[in-house]
């Protein structure tokens, strides 16, 4: 059975991972991940420090509230809608905020995701957020509202957030919509239109959206 260390300790090295990735930079994004050891704990990454190199001891303990529960380290200001969306959502264990380039510019411009590919449709029924500051609580309520729904979110002029059933599919649901977005924005710089599935196809798929978590 995974433990509350070995938790801490993924959630280490997914974040280096996709600071690698370039999805997460030097201080911006967030991950988050429940507690399988203390009923209503999650374990979030914290605040202003380097994402390159976390270690296990540096996460930080929230409740579903997303406050700090023990001394500790900083908790990320997007600890609220983290924990949140965990709350509201209890077969979702884990969410990721990144700062995806990609994904940050298809939220800015209205751009429509048509499905072009299997990954395309599950990215259909994202939702958009306005913008608002990091950590404001128009932010959390924004993000509350959308995730009752949604199964993945642009924040205009931000970044992206994604959910999973645990941390691996909640970072490779980060990876896909950057690499999926790569695909469509390389489509639209060459005055290119993408062919699109077959409608059957796409119906089938998007009734399965939630099978990707």
């Amino acid at each position: 059975m995974t433990t509350d260390l070995e938790l801490k300790q993924q959630l280490a090295e997914v974040t280096t991972e996709l600071y690698h990735a370039g999805v997460i930079t030097a201080t911006g994004g967030n991950l988050s991940v429940r507690s399988v050891e203390r009923e209503g704990v999650v374990w979030i990454t914290p605040s202003q420090i380097f994402k390159g190199a976390l270690k296990a001891d540096q996460m930080v303990a929230i409740n579903l509230d997303g406050k700090a529960i023990e001394p500790s380290l900083k908790p990320s200001v997007e600890a609220v809608y983290h924990s949140g969306i965990m709350r509201q959502r209890p077969e979702i264990n884990s969410v990721v905020h990144s700062h995806a380039p990609r994904a940050t510019i298809f939220g800015m411009c209205d751009m429509e995701m048509v499905p072009f590919s299997t990954e395309a449709i599950f990215l259909m029924d994202f939702a958009v957020i306005p913008f608002y500051l990091g950590g404001s609580k128009e932010l959390q309520a924004e993000v509350l509202k959308a995730f009752t729904t949604a199964n993945g979110a642009y924040l205009r002029n931000h970044g992206l957030i994604t959910i999973g059933k645990d941390l691996r599919k909640a970072a490779d649901a980060t990876l896909m919509v950057e690499h999926t977005i790569g695909i469509l924005l390389d489509y639209k710089t060459a005055g290119l239109t993408p062919s699109t599935l077959p409608e059957k196809t796409v119906a089938m798929l998007r009734r399965f959206s939630a099978a990707m978590l």
